[in-house]
């Protein structure tokens, strides 16, 4: 089965679904609920669909996997990225590297299987500094219980993987990725490009995880948070940040959470920004 695909200069990325997470309107701050309701659209008991999309990319003879679900930890329509893969011809253990966003469950979760062993067992994780000492570190009594949950799933997320991390810092190059540091939803959140080539036809790519964690209200409203973002203020700036840069450089983007497959490219919408699909 294809999976689907847009070229980028040297290279194709493919979008692979993990599956979809449900999600209530709650968890959207700073917008009253009609007006959500009015950009999300059709919602099920107040519950939406948020797309979990991970990435493929075959480049300098390395298999490389952008993020990687949430295996079966979350919701039963998650935990669909190694089949996916398997039917598009990709054997997991064929992957070299995992470029990780971040840290959170939909995103971490899916590097082991439910008895804690590698989905990916050739696989070296990078991931950037700030992340990994975040999560990795003990907890403090003014940590929510949120983050002590995550920090917990995390020792188990990468305790096979822990001779095969490599922590990376902003700015850092990476197999021809850049590490381009986005943090406020997670302090460590990062975003991975490839530069184009400048002029006209851009050339260049953008992974940018959850910068926009719900995209059909923060394009268009990128000052709106998600009770997901550990630092708000900080999760806003980085988003206009990234999302100005997507679109002044013509960037082609892969996004974690837009519309399946998560292809496609930013634009300026007035003061804001859209997401226009592949």
């Amino acid at each position: 089965m294809p999976l689907p695909s847009m070229r980028v200069g040297d290279f194709t990325v493919r979008g692979v679904s993990d599956g979809a997470l449900a999600a209530p309107l709650d968890i959207i701050l700073g917008m009253e609920r009609p007006a959500a309701e009015q950009l999300i659209g059709a919602t099920e008991n107040g519950t939406f669909s948020i797309p979990v999309n991970n990435f493929l990319i075959r480049r300098g003879g390395k298999t490389i996997l952008i993020d990687a679900g949430a295996s079966n930890t979350m919701q039963p329509m998650l935990g669909k990225l190694p089949g996916h893969l398997r039917a598009a011809g990709v054997d997991p253990a064929a992957v070299t590297t995992i470029l990780m966003t971040h840290l959170h469950p939909d995103h971490a979760n899916g590097l082991v299987d439910d008895a804690g062993a590698p989905h990916y067992p050739n696989a070296e994780i990078a991931v950037n500094g700030i992340e990994l000492d975040f999560w990795t570190r003990p907890d403090d009594t003014s940590d929510r219980d949120p983050v002590k949950a995550n920090r917990a799933r995390t020792r188990i997320n990468l305790a096979t993987y822990r001779e095969r991390i490599r922590s990376v810092r902003d700015g850092e190059d990476y197999l021809g990725f850049t590490a381009v540091l986005a943090p406020g939803h997670t302090p460590g959140h990062s975003c991975w490009l490839v530069a184009g080539s400048g002029g006209a036809g851009g050339g260049g790519f953008l992974a940018f995880g959850d910068t926009a964690h719900v995209a059909a209200i923060q394009f268009s409203h990128p000052d709106t948070v998600v009770v997901y973002d550990l630092d708000k203020r900080q999760a806003v700036a980085s988003r206009k940040r990234i999302l100005d840069m997507a679109a002044s450089e013509r960037l082609a983007t892969a996004g974690a959470d837009v519309s399946a497959p998560g292809l496609g490219h930013v634009v300026r919408k007035g003061a804001a920004f859209a997401f226009e699909p592949m």
